[in-house]
């Protein structure tokens, strides 16, 4: 994997272990960085910073990504070469084998990465929408249709509450203009929604597997989808919304009112759960998330774990390395400021790994990889 002037880093280029790769250093020096340049060439954005030109190293005009994926599709092995490359003031180039994309939604779900970043804590703590993209990301990685629908119907909602909002500042209101758009609603919504609720009862024994292995069992927690779209029902409760929609100037049911519940016990896991409950949760979920995708898409997401043993202890972070070297997982970036502590745990866990250590003046490495093998 090559980077060039992308953010901090002015050019780096890694020699992959196909199992683990350990990126030690101090905060600020740009181990994240690294973990991100994957995030790019497997979804064509970054995770932490979607302005593109914000990720050009400071006083350059450009930066360029690339990498090589090595694929087994059951007709033999074949290598894929990727490059993401950004100029300001141009559009974003992706190319495969040469060949550049016409759309950049062609690229999604060709090589799924799964990022694990502290940032998550939001889909506990924040709102419903979090929650929603994370589960319309997952099935759109692999479900095309699905994502089609979803941005049909969130172009009705928006022209529908566009309406909504021309009625209340010209103080008129006829409900015979709210048909039409009703009409096309109806049948993506519930078809939205049913294919949420059969994504959830997929994955929730999957993540349900995992989060056992990783506490133990000592705690019990789930998910449920809240949703008011049931089938064959969702037309006459638009029409039952109509005065809050006229009052609120906005739609005020439908699928993107959506939410997904995470619970500990019978309680919300964002009120009755610690820091570390917390996070548990949130690896189970993101590592079930691997799972699930791979054997939705037919091969192993790359994972990307960024400062994950922040507030867990040592039990479980040993539960993760272990889980770590079972075969359902793929390729590995860690990132963490203390130089032994995960070359430790994989050891004791005999899992294959390459570690580099990473500085303000680049990136050293520490062990040579074994059977190499990049993005």
């Amino acid at each position: 994997m090559q980077l060039l002037d992308f953010k901090n880093h002015e050019e780096v280029e890694l020699d992959l272990c196909p199992q683990v790769n350990c990126l030690l250093g101090d905060n600020g020096t740009g181990k994240t960085n690294v973990l991100d340049a994957v995030h790019y060439l497997g979804n064509a954005k970054g995770y932490f910073n979607p302005i593109d030109s914000q990720n050009i190293r400071h006083g350059r005009e450009a930066f360029l990504v690339e990498g090589a994926f090595a694929l087994d599709d059951g007709a033999g092995e074949q290598t894929d070469r990727v490059a993401c490359a950004v100029a300001k003031g141009q559009k974003k180039l992706l190319k495969r084998n040469g060949k550049a994309y016409s759309k950049l939604a062609d690229h999604v779900g060709r090589y799924p990465v799964v990022m694990i970043a502290p940032a998550d804590a939001e889909l506990i703590l924040d709102g419903s929408e979090v929650r929603r993209k994370w589960m319309d990301m997952v099935i759109s990685q692999y479900d095309r249709p699905y994502l089609d629908r979803l941005m049909q119907y969130q172009h009705l909602v928006q022209q529908r509450n566009n309406l909504l909002r021309f009625f209340a500042e010209n103080r008129v209101w006829d409900e015979g203009q709210l048909e039409p758009w009703d009409e096309r609603m109806v049948p993506l919504a519930e078809s939205i929604a049913a294919e949420r609720a059969r994504f959830l009862a997929e994955f929730t024994p999957e993540f349900d597997r995992i989060h056992t292995s990783l506490c133990k069992g000592r705690e019990s927690v789930g998910m449920s989808l809240s949703t008011k779209v049931k089938s064959g029902e969702f037309g006459k409760a638009l029409v039952e919304a109509r005065e809050d929609d006229r009052r609120l100037r906005r739609s005020t049911v439908g699928v993107h009112k959506d939410d997904v519940l995470f619970r500990i016990g019978d309680h919300p896991l964002k009120r009755f759960g610690s820091q570390g409950q917390q996070k548990t949760f949130l690896l189970a979920l993101r590592l079930a998330q691997v799972e699930h995708l791979a054997r939705r898409v037919g091969r192993r997401p790359i994972l990307l774990l960024d400062d994950i043993f922040d507030k867990i202890d040592a039990h479980r972070a040993g539960a993760l390395m272990s889980t770590l070297a079972g075969e359902r997982f793929g390729q590995v970036f860690i990132s963490d400021t203390d130089p032994e502590r995960i070359p430790a745990l994989l050891r004791d866990a005999e899992v294959p790994f390459a570690a580099w250590h990473v500085t303000q003046d680049g990136v050293v490495a520490i062990t040579e990889p074994s059977n190499t093998s990049t993005p």
